[in-house]
């Protein structure tokens, strides 16, 4: 028997997997409780994802010796693995308390407290790791995650840096660094980092895409070279996955039948996306359109159940490889499949790149297009997209939505307070609730020069990132180096409660929008909460989307085209407090009157639109049989 678990430990080393199989397999059949071999079939069984047949392997091996740590700890992984952590939890803390010296256990049971949300616990294990191995980088970086969700951003960038030390060929410190570079509003130097990351992982694909994201926020970037960025992507990561001989889709090519509509998205939870995805869903015939929803992430909450409630399938994708993702789309027999995440936060577009459906369509997720081939269309608008100029710096094609690209859903009906903050104050609060990393050194300029253009007024920003007290010293430094005094600034950080969130626009007189990264969801929060906002309208979608949001709602003259007018708009805005009064009484009906708050209108225009996408399939694709 020791020849045959060699033989099988030999093959098993030298990649032969299923040889190696056949062999413990048959010395399990002679010794069913052979600790070693049970533990190495699991290994050889949780690498192809066959995490049941895994766990019984382990417990077998523990059965025979109960107080083999190492057996636990791979164990503890392959619980994670299927998502049973509180599970796992236990398991790696028997693995530790029989070898409390164990760098590995200690490792792997930070990265489950950090799955199951706690954190404290999560960076206690992750120290007794260093300590016990001091040269591992990757539990810096993990120990960085965990900063970087508590809003910690210094202590998250010295652990990614200090992990880069120890292995500089870590790829996830280059991700995760570059993220939080962003969120300090340090652009360029995030755009930097992740450059030097991608030349040494250049066949990364979630580097990649978050290189392409951060390229949105700087204005030095001109959009004919993000595209460039972009498809460059798509040749490098999604080309060499399209089928060699294009699938041969079985859909009944009906032209006007019902439609089998996919929504692939990370964000069928509490997300900005949410408040855009939701009353499309909601708005939707059912006579005319199945619904599928595919969630790419984990991340559940009471909207998520909102999803679930209103969709006709929902099949979650987080299990799967981008393969089988795209297996399980094609068995559906999705018609229309559509990606509302682009290269954002929680991605998966290799799952478009292999063509899991007859047509692919980008929308909402995502400020510009994938660079994939492999993605038919991308929905917009003619503001957000001007005809004849955008369409070169996409590989998509664009479909312009009439009425706008958006519908929106408040994440909570919160009344206007009717009192304008100006009359109460004494002075007009000009506020941004938009995300750190769209707030660059050139938008604190313009915003100072405002300031001093309107002495008497103050600036309410928050975010996130205002958390982290470094952060926070920054912006009050860029401020302070434009001449504002930091008794005019208030940065605040994050409001979890989402009412509380959108009450915190009772003391906020004007918006200010940021650029080139415009807001969308903080836009729309604003004007439902009777706030005007100002924006800058910049040439390509990511600058753009304010300026389309407005317009819907008749605020054209809040568009400003250059910086000179935007601090002009924003001036004489405060200068007319009976104006403010009215707006912040009217806003909001505006806005109800407007397509943007009009689901099933907008639902209706998307179905024809998808109802012309799939008749233009059906006839290009009898046309090329027939050929």
């Amino acid at each position: 028997m020791t020849d045959l678990f060699a033989a099988a430990l030999d093959q098993h080393r030298a990649g032969n997997l299923p040889q190696a199989e056949n062999l413990y397999r048959a010395l399990l059949a002679e010794q069913p409780n052979h600790a070693f071999a049970n533990n190495n079939l699991a290994i050889l069984l949780r690498a192809q994802r066959r995490w049941e047949e895994a766990v019984a392997c382990y417990r077998r091996a523990l059965a025979n010796n109960p107080e083999d740590a190492q057996v636990y700890n791979n164990l503890t992984c392959v619980l994670s693995d299927m998502g049973q952590e509180a599970q796992a939890a236990r398991v790696g803390m028997l693995a530790v308390s029989l070898r409390p010296d164990y760098a590995e256990a200690w490792f792997n049971l930070g990265n489950i407290f950090r799955a199951l949300g706690d954190g404290d616990a999560a960076k206690r294990a992750y120290h007794r790791a260093i300590r016990l191995k001091p040269d591992r980088g990757e539990a810096y970086s993990n120990l960085g995650d965990v900063h970087k969700s508590a809003t910690e951003l210094t202590q998250a960038a010295e652990c990614y840096r200090t992990a880069l030390r120890l292995q500089p060929n870590l790829p996830q410190p280059y991700v995760n660094l570059g993220e939080v570079l962003k969120e300090q509003g340090r652009v360029t130097e995030a755009i930097t980092l992740l450059q030097q990351g991608l030349e040494r992982h250049p066949h990364l694909p979630v580097l990649h895409s978050n290189l392409l994201f951060a390229l949105h926020y700087s204005p030095h970037v001109p959009p004919e070279v993000i595209f460039r960025a972009h498809r460059q992507w798509g040749e490098r990561h999604a080309a060499p996955l399209a089928p060699a001989v294009p699938p041969s889709f079985t859909n009944d090519r009906s032209p006007d039948r019902r439609l089998r509509i996919g929504y692939v998205s990370p964000d069928f939870c509490g997300h900005a996306v949410s408040c855009f995805l939701e009353p499309l869903l909601r708005g939707h015939d059912r006579s005319a359109v199945e619904i599928f929803c595919y969630p790419i992430s984990r991340r559940s909450d009471e909207t998520t159940a909102r999803f679930q409630s209103i969709t006709g399938h929902w099949v979650p994708l987080t299990g799967l490889t981008d393969e089988e993702a795209a297996a399980r789309i094609r068995a559906d027999a999705i018609d229309i499949l559509v990606d509302v995440a682009g290269h954002t936060c929680d991605c998966r577009p290799l799952i478009f790149a292999r063509r899991a459906a007859p047509v692919q369509v980008s929308w909402l997720g995502y400020p510009d297009g994938t660079g994939m081939a492999a993605m038919d269309y991308r929905l917009t608008d003619a503001i957000a997209d001007p005809p004849g100029v955008t369409d070169r710096w996409h590989v998509e094609k664009l479909v312009r939505l009439e009425n706008g690209f958006l519908c929106f859903r408040p994440a909570r009906n919160t009344d206007v307070s009717p009192d304008l903050p100006a009359r109460r104050n004494g002075h007009v609060t000009f506020g941004s609730f938009n995300n750190n990393a769209k707030i660059t050194a050139e938008v604190v300029a313009v915003w100072a020069a405002l300031l001093q253009r309107v002495p008497d007024t103050r600036l309410v920003l928050k975010s996130r990132a205002f958390g982290d007290p470094a952060t926070h010293a920054r912006y009050i430094a860029l401020f302070a180096g434009h001449g504002i005094t930091a008794d005019r600034i208030d940065l605040r950080p994050h409001i979890a409660d989402q009412g509380d969130h959108l009450r915190a626009y009772d003391g906020i007189d004007i918006a200010l929008d940021p650029f080139p990264y415009n807001g969308t969801t903080t836009s729309c929060e604003a004007l439902w909460m009777g706030v005007p906002v100002v924006t800058l309208q910049g040439s390509h979608h990511v600058a753009r989307v304010t300026a389309s949001i407005l317009h819907h709602c008749g605020l054209d003259e809040l568009v400003a085209v250059d910086t000179d007018s935007y601090i002009g708009i924003a001036a004489t805005l405060a200068a007319s407090i009976d104006r403010l009064a009215a707006l912040r009484r009217d806003l909001r009906q505006r806005m109800q009157d407007s397509p943007l708050c009009a689901p099933y209108a907008f639902a209706a225009t998307v179905e024809k639109t998808y109802q012309r996408m799939w008749r233009d399939w059906c006839q290009t694709s009898s046309a090329g049989e027939a050929g």
